[in-house]
């Protein structure tokens, strides 16, 4: 009886865990190694959960089939975090039921990563482009957080659309025009896949060939002006030509820690990273040191890094992504940095680059009053040369 009333114990104690997404991991008391998933948790009691989670988030299907397929894949997916939270006790991140909950990582990568190649050179329009890409040494604080500096907007839902190379731009020049100009200003992503014709729209993309467009184009529009609708689309050659925000060029960065951190210490960075791996796309929180590719040729999505910290000894970036608030830290995540791969976790440092933008240069048409920018998400708890590349959606 003890033991029953023990194991029944443990289970509530993980199914709270994965709904609730907890802050810290499963003491090893709670680890369910040995034990048959079927045994902890009945199929009823899994729909009942799963009842839960689709009000939670919204979603509806479009038939019994649909709805059975989302099932099996959610029940699949509950059982990895189960697993996975009670074998790994020194996780440095947390998975749990987070809004991809009813998709297969096969379904995940195809909605939402790559599925072309970006061209193999990297280069960079900028005047002082080659002593930017050298630096490797700076005076760095020991933290940095730019949301906190009203140089980051809202975060942003690429939803079914692979353009997440689009938001990377956007939140770069958005971040780099706040910090010289003193205006935080939304961009349109949708006036990047409908008119950029050197990338793919929702096929994917790469943030410098975005940038070089920008400037090419002589400014971009805001997000308010040409708002986002998730699909590709004819360009609006009338509000192509409204021209809110400009910069003058872009800097690749070395694919170093200490060149991207000195990248970082200025301003907010694009920077591609491989983001297929499951425990990924099931993210709620931590440190990410997971299972994903630390090969640039595996780089399939595009991100904002906005700051950096630490936390008992784990350096960490703060990055921004495209997936929604309903996805990891209210749609940020921390990746680990400073490690001893050549290309950092999920080579992260291996696609880094940000636009350029002199204080002397007026945006070209005055710009609407900033938004506030969003809180930021409380800190992680820790819980225990160029090749060919992707092209990033």
């Amino acid at each position: 009886m003890d033991f029953k009333k023990s194991q029944m114990v443990h289970t509530i104690f993980l199914l709270l865990a994965v709904l609730t997404c907890l802050s810290s991991s499963l003491p090893s008391e709670y680890s369910i190694v040995g034990n048959d998933f079927s045994e902890l948790l009945s199929d009823d009691r899994i729909a009942e959960i799963f009842q839960q989670w689709r009000e939670r988030h919204q979603k509806a299907y479009k038939h019994v089939e649909e709805a059975e397929r989302r099932f099996a894949n959610f029940k699949r997916n509950l059982k990895y975090i189960i697993e996975k939270t009670g074998k790994e006790t020194a996780l440095r991140h947390r998975v749990g039921l987070n809004k991809f909950a009813d998709l297969s990582n096969e379904e995940f990568r195809e909605l939402y990563l790559s599925k072309v190649k970006k061209p193999i050179s990297k280069r960079s329009i900028n005047a002082d482009d080659r002593s930017q890409r050298s630096l490797q040494s700076c005076d760095a604080p020991s933290s940095l957080d730019w949301r906190k500096k009203g140089a980051v907007t809202a975060v942003k839902d690429q939803g079914d659309c692979g353009s997440c190379w689009s938001f990377s731009t956007t939140g770069a020049i958005e971040g780099i025009n706040a910090i010289v100009t003193s205006d935080l200003i939304s961009l349109s992503e949708q006036e990047l896949v409908d008119c950029d014709s050197t990338n793919y729209g929702c096929e994917g993309g790469y943030m410098d060939y975005a940038f070089e467009w920008v400037v090419s184009n002589g400014g971009i529009d805001t997000e308010a002006n040409y708002p986002y609708t998730g699909v590709d689309g004819t360009c609006n050659t009338t509000k192509e030509e409204i021209k809110v925000v400009s910069i003058d060029g872009y800097t690749d960065v070395d694919e170093t820690d200490s060149a991207l951190l000195c990248a970082a210490v200025q301003q907010p960075i694009s920077v591609g990273m491989d983001g297929s791996a499951l425990d990924f796309q099931l993210y709620t929180g931590g440190i990410y040191d997971g299972d994903c590719s630390d090969d640039p040729d595996d780089i399939d999505h595009a991100v904002l890094i906005v700051g950096y910290g630490s936390e008992n000894g784990d350096d960490y970036w703060i990055v921004k992504n495209s997936w929604g608030t309903s996805w990891g830290l209210e749609g940020y995540f921390y990746i680990k940095r400073n490690t001893d791969l050549p290309y950092g976790v999920c080579a992260i440092n291996a696609m880094a680059s940000y636009p350029t933008k002199e204080a002397s240069a007026p945006s070209p048409t005055s710009p609407p009053s900033p938004p506030s920018p969003p809180a930021p998400p409380p800190p992680p708890t820790n819980t225990s040369a160029p090749s060919p590349q992707p092209t990033t959606k």
